[in-house]
């Protein structure tokens, strides 16, 4: 060996290494710590070289994550293309689709990830195929051990692929378990795991929220000394069913809550993992209970059940206002009357005061009917003067993001004087947002939507949504506005939107029309009028 060239290890030195290396290794050391070590070795195994090693994945395009000794590193280089050898590719039967990865370049060549290094080579960092990064050694000017370093390295490099390897492949597993945990703990239902001992192993926050336990007077304990006593006798039988791998689904269960006392739930039970014990019958390694808060549900029939209460209540009173009003008004009237000719004639003042009485009673009759009426109406908010082009440029901020993802040049125009109108502003952003999303969705994938605003005839102002999609056949203008009918594409429309759209318009006395754009779509007019009812 030159006086001038680096001293070399021999095969025995490298496998003592290795395994030195290999008893030190374990799952929980971070990327840089395990790439850190590797490096270290090499640099004891191969002194006055340079050394590199990029960590990437060639399916991304993440950048790769760089640890080098010895040697400065050229800028860029954790973004740049890895070059490796064909020879390489092929000695290490890595994957092809990996190989024509746009992260890969294939070249005889050594492509040197140092400032002012000629000579080097690079290894692959291959394990079942995969490519988990590269390792690059450089020489100083002059020297070049390609050769003679390149077989030594090559054992390295194999155990740092199978290190890099099952590194990924625990990181990716403690993230899966914690995205599961994640998922239980934050799903909108209860659940709650089990093994074959009866002990409970997992439960959610949901659990516990309707419960009121702790999860450590959960976790652990037997699941039968959870349960209320009358309902322990028929829940037993049934776990017991899912431990032997019968899906048990719609079982009902009252549990005992903290807060609430006893919640009715409903619950779906399913057998994980079977173990088959020769002569005895398949047990399962956990069950896992899903379960649903019935209270809610009973709230939400028992506020439909109301609903259709109050309806029912309205049509009566209703019918009773029409009913009661001509009998009550005669009464009225005629109380009245008797009452003013009591007062001419001096009459005795008990009379008077009876006959007055009557018509106060009579009024009362009158007034607690239309209270009835009115109560059983539903309460909208209350109508304002509103400035129509602030209603425009509102519900077109809320609509950008739709214009922005297809592409879509909005134009707008606004007139200066326009007259305000007296309306409900809520709705009509709901009128003009619900416009604006069906002239997006008729030009997706790039077009044009014009908003414009205008004095109508007489005493009117009218707004006009224009798109320039495919327009809208005559077919279907005639049908657009009725319930359920809808020409978007499945699952794109429900067939409601339009039909709320004229119901509004119509409850402000306005009208809404449909026709042809002059971009070619369609075009919708909304007039509404500039008085109040």
């Amino acid at each position: 060996m030159s006086p001038n060239q680096p001293p070399m290890p021999d095969l025995a030195a490298v496998a003592t290494a290795m395994l030195e290396l290999g008893r030190d290794l374990h799952l929980e050391l971070s990327e840089a710590e395990l790439s850190d070590r590797f490096l270290t070795t090499l640099a004891r195994l191969f002194p006055a070289r340079r050394i590199a090693l990029r960590v990437l994945d060639p399916r991304t395009r993440d950048p790769a994550r760089v640890y080098a000794l010895g040697g400065e590193l050229r800028p860029g280089l954790e973004s740049d293309r890895v070059t490796i050898k064909e020879s390489s590719v092929q000695k290490t039967r890595l994957k092809t689709a990996v190989a024509a990865s746009a992260r890969l370049r294939l070249d005889s060549r050594w492509d040197s990830p140092f400032s002012h290094v000629a000579a080097g080579f690079t290894v692959p960092l291959v394990a079942s195929g995969e490519l988990y990064g590269v390792l690059d050694l450089g020489y100083a000017l002059g020297q070049d051990l390609s050769a003679a370093d390149e077989p030594l390295v090559l054992p390295v490099a194999n155990q740092l692929a199978l290190a890099l390897r099952n590194q990924r492949l625990w990181r990716d597993a403690q993230g899966l378990r914690d995205f599961q945990t994640r998922l239980i703990e934050h799903a909108n239902a209860l659940i709650v795991g089990v093994d074959r001992s009866w002990r409970v192993t997992v439960c959610n926050r949901a659990l516990l929220e309707l419960t009121g336990y702790r999860r450590d007077e959960v976790v652990g304990q037997d699941l039968r000394d959870l349960l209320p006593d009358d309902q322990r006798a028929k829940l037993t039988p049934v776990f017991a069913a899912a431990m032997r791998g019968h899906t048990q689904d719609a079982v009902e269960a009252v549990i005992n809550s903290r807060h609430r006392g006893r919640v009715r739930t409903v619950w779906s039970l399913a057998a994980i993992g079977q173990e088959r014990v020769l002569g005895e019958r398949p047990t399962a390694e956990a069950i896992v209970a899903i379960g649903q808060d019935q209270t809610r549900l009973r709230e939400l029939q028992d506020q439909v059940i109301q609903a259709e209460r109050l309806a029912t209540l309205g049509q009566l009173a209703a019918g009773v206002v029409h009913e009661l009003n001509n009998p009550l008004t005669s009464i009225s009237v005629y109380a009245e009357f008797l009452l003013r000719k009591a007062e001419r004639e001096a009459s005795d003042p008990g009379d008077v005061e009876k006959l007055a009485r009557i018509g106060q009673s009579a009024q009362r009759i009158l007034r607690f009917a239309r209270e009835l009426v009115q109560y059983a109406k539903p309460v909208g908010d209350e109508i304002d003067v509103v400035d129509l082009n602030a209603v425009v440029r509102q519900s077109l901020s809320f609509c950008e993001h739709l214009f922005d993802r297809s592409g879509i040049q909005v134009g707008v125009e606004l007139e200066a004087t326009l007259p305000p109108v007296p309306a409900i502003p809520g709705q009509l952003e709901q009128v003009l947002i619900n416009l604006l999303t069906n002239a997006a969705h008729a030009v997706e994938g790039g077009g044009t939507v014009a908003v414009r605003t205008r004095t109508g005839p007489g005493e009117t102002v009218q707004v006009m949504v224009d798109d320039s999609g495919p327009g809208i056949s005559t077919e279907d203008q005639g049908r657009i506005f009725e319930p359920f009918y809808t020409t978007k594409t499945d699952g794109k429309g429900t067939g409601l939107g339009l039909p709320i759209v004229k119901n509004i318009i119509e409850q402000h006395r306005g009208s809404i029309g449909v026709g042809q754009a002059p971009e070619g779509g369609a075009r919708f007019l909304v007039t509404l009028p500039r008085s109040p009812a």
